[in-house]
C-alpha cells in the first residue's frame, strides 16, 4: 500500500491552476485553501485582486470597442 504525499493530500486541482482560468468563487476558496495551507495572505489577496482588475478592466475595455464600433 502507498501513502500519500503529505503535501498534496487533500488538494482540490483548482489550486494549481492559474487563477485567471478559474471563476470568481473558485478563485476564492483555491486562496482561502492556500492561506489555510500556510501561503501568505497579503500575496493571495493581492493575486486575487489583480485578476480580478485584469477581467474588469477587459470587460470594459471591450464595451467601449463595441460601442465605438456601432457609433
Amino acid at each position: 500500500m502507498t501513502r500519500a504525499d503529505p503535501g498534496t493530500e487533500g488538494r482540490h486541482p483548482e489550486d494549481d491552476m492559474p487563477l485567471a482560468e478559474l471563476d470568481a468563487r473558485a478563485r476564492a476558496d483555491a486562496a482561502l485553501r492556500r492561506i489555510r495551507a500556510g501561503s501568505d495572505p497579503a500575496h493571495e489577496a493581492f493575486d486575487l485582486a489583480n485578476t480580478m482588475n485584469d477581467e474588469a478592466v477587459g470587460r470594459l475595455t471591450g464595451a467601449v470597442r463595441r460601442w465605438l464600433r456601432r457609433h
